[in-house]
């Protein structure tokens, strides 16, 4: 199925269009929103509503060329997938990048990223499976719109497009990917569509992301407002948001029946063929293991699976292999060389 065969999303409204050169390749810098109602307060879902894009076409000025998008982690802004997004324009091939909620233009507040999860918690917003099926289902119709304005804008995108995300990014790809019919291939790097799995894997590894004591955490996801006036004194409203984040991965990692709409893995037995998926899995990731990936790839009927050697979930600060390139221009060589056949 191709992405044109999916029902049309609601568009974007455009706030704002600029020109830019990102990683020395010009392209358009936009801010743009769709209305989502994801806690209830107008301010909020404005905010988590707003999201910056970038639109790099190819530097060869080729028509009718394919399009990529390009989705961070949670909290992360697009900024991080431009070294990936340079290599697909150099290479010929349309790169949209998006920010990721609670990245970029889609925060709550200033400072860590805890403090957007604090803000709401603060605001009575319960961080529980409603809110996270509101989340999921927004960013999943974002892909399809910013791809929309991407050929619409651009000329990218017409017949061939592709997604790609990484770590959560990854997940949130594959929903609109597998469940909605988006896009012609998926690419995930350090990530995968198993729902349940993917949470498991990020609650094992939370006390390491969050800088929390692996105690705080483990007493947080049994212990309710105890731990949380223990998080508060360890490390105030942030640390608070953080484990309240927490013990909704911990929901989602059980599974049930109010999950089953948003595990990409469900649907991905319904791909297909010709909508292959690829995925690119780190040696030593603790969040999406290799053998993790590789189980959730068999769901679809065509995928791959590679293993790069040494990587965790990205590069630990002081675990780079000698003459290893950075992981986001890693990810750029990769795709490249995955949609070779689309720039022949």
């Amino acid at each position: 199925m191709s992405a044109l065969a999916t029902p049309s999303p609601a568009p974007f409204e455009v706030l704002d269009a600029r020109r830019v050169r990102a990683g020395g390749v010009s392209g358009t810098r936009y801010r743009l929103r769709r209305e989502h109602a994801y806690t209830g307060h107008d301010d909020l879902d404005r905010a988590l509503s707003t999201v910056d894009a970038i639109v790099l076409p190819p530097t060869d000025g080729r028509s009718g060329a394919p399009a990529v998008t390009l989705l961070n982690g949670i909290t992360k802004g697009l900024d991080r997938s431009v070294p990936a997004a340079t290599a697909l324009a150099r290479a010929g091939i349309g790169a949209v990048l998006l920010d990721t909620p609670l990245g970029g233009a889609r925060r709550l507040a200033s400072g860590h990223p805890g403090m957007d999860l604090a803000e709401m918690a603060r605001r009575g917003v319960d961080l529980d499976v409603p809110f996270a099926a509101r989340l999921f289902d927004g960013v999943a119709a974002d892909l399809p719109a910013a791809l929309a304005l991407a050929h619409a804008e651009h000329g990218v995108g017409a017949e061939r497009r592709a997604l790609f995300g990484v770590s959560f990014g990854c997940l949130l790809s594959s929903l609109a990917f597998a469940r909605d019919g988006v896009g012609d291939r998926l690419f995930g790097a350090i990530g995968h569509p198993d729902l349940g799995a993917m949470a498991r894997g990020l609650v094992d590894t939370f006390s390491r992301f969050s800088g929390m004591p692996a105690s705080v955490v483990a007493g947080g996801l049994r212990l309710g407002p105890v731990a949380d006036a223990a998080a508060r004194r360890f490390g105030g409203e942030p640390a608070v948001g953080m484990l309240r984040f927490a013990r909704l991965l911990a929901a989602l990692g059980r599974g049930g029946r109010a999950l089953d709409g948003l595990d990409p893995v469900r649907f991905a037995p319904d791909v297909s063929a010709d909508r292959p998926a690829h995925f690119l899995a780190g040696e030593r990731d603790p969040v999406a293991p290799p053998d993790d990936v590789r189980a959730a790839a068999k769901a679809f009927p065509a995928s791959t699976v590679e293993v790069m050697p040494g990587l965790g979930h990205g590069w630990y600060p002081g675990a780079v292999p000698p003459g290893a390139e950075p992981f986001e221009r890693a990810c750029g060589a990769w795709l490249v060389r995955k949609l070779a056949d689309w720039t022949a």
